[in-house]
């Protein structure tokens, strides 16, 4: 939950969540299946994770493994500082944070968590230990539209500096370009020669171990392929909006961040294939 929100506004969505828990605490409310909320960034997740809350009963434990708590824990225990960015997920030190995010999701997979959520990485050790105990759900979304997000993100909270010619220069940019194939493939950083071998795991992976995939454009059929799954109801706030109107960039800008996406833009494109498939 975002913690600069306005009071009433915190007050409201965990009211939010607390009403759909309670009633779900009644006999019969409970999502027929464990799962594992895979939280691409900047994909619409905050909402979705929040409605997703809302449907596990008090008798059942939810694990959110917190992006910003995790990072300042990451740089207490690697470098003895408390500090949110030295361990961030979009830095060279970002692969840190994931491995303890990792070692979280597996803590809370043996406690039989009902509901784990968080930006983690696949894990081959949390596949190989509880297999289909848990159905991996995740949200995806047009990754050059999810890249200027993240980057206007990025300049609010500090973490991008210069302007955008500058930021698709940087390594931040190229993280940010490449989320599923990062996020999929299970490592923070992945060598240029190795792209090729990575999307197709990345694609693997997505087809063969993720129970639902949906897209932020067409959340009406996720939710209803999500209550059929798992017989609950989703009721989703919108969430984290950016606050400003998309800025205006050149075609050669434009042009440069769709190559940094390119193994992205081909892993949403397999992604929506599946989907289709699945539909006709």
């Amino acid at each position: 939950m975002a913690r600069e929100a306005a009071f009433r506004e915190r007050t409201t969505r965990r009211l939010r969540i607390l009403k759909g828990r309670l009633r779900r605490t009644l006999p019969g409310g409970t999502p027929t299946h464990r799962s594992v909320f895979f939280h691409m960034p900047k994909c619409g997740g905050t909402s979705l994770s929040e409605a997703m809350y809302a449907t596990v009963p008090f008798n059942h434990r939810i694990a959110v493994l917190d992006a910003v708590s995790t990072r300042r824990a990451a740089a207490m225990l690697y470098h003895d500082r408390d500090e949110t960015f030295l361990c961030h997920e979009d830095l060279d030190t970002g692969q840190e944070v994931f491995d303890l995010r990792e070692a979280m999701m597996l803590q809370h997979m043996a406690w039989d968590s009902w509901l784990i959520h968080g930006h983690v990485l696949w894990s081959e050790k949390a596949h190989r230990f509880f297999g289909d105990r848990y159905k991996y759900v995740t949200l995806l979304r047009d990754p050059v539209a999810r890249t200027i997000s993240n980057f206007r993100m990025g300049q609010r909270s500090g973490l991008v500096q210069g302007d955008l010619d500058s930021y698709l220069d940087s390594d931040v940019a190229r993280r940010h370009a490449r989320v599923y194939l990062r996020y999929l493939f299970g490592k923070n950083d992945i060598a240029e020669d190795q792209l090729d071998s990575a999307t197709a795991l990345a694609c693997q992976r997505l087809q063969d171990h993720f129970a639902l995939v949906g897209f932020l454009d067409q959340f009406d059929t996720f939710a209803d392929r999500y209550r059929e799954m798992f017989g609950v109801r989703l009721s989703m706030a919108r969430l984290n909006a950016a606050p400003s109107k998309q800025p205006d960039y050149t075609d050669e800008q434009m042009a440069r961040i769709r190559a940094l996406c390119a193994p992205d833009l081909a892993i949403f494109d397999h992604a929506k294939g599946l989907s289709q498939a699945a539909t006709a």
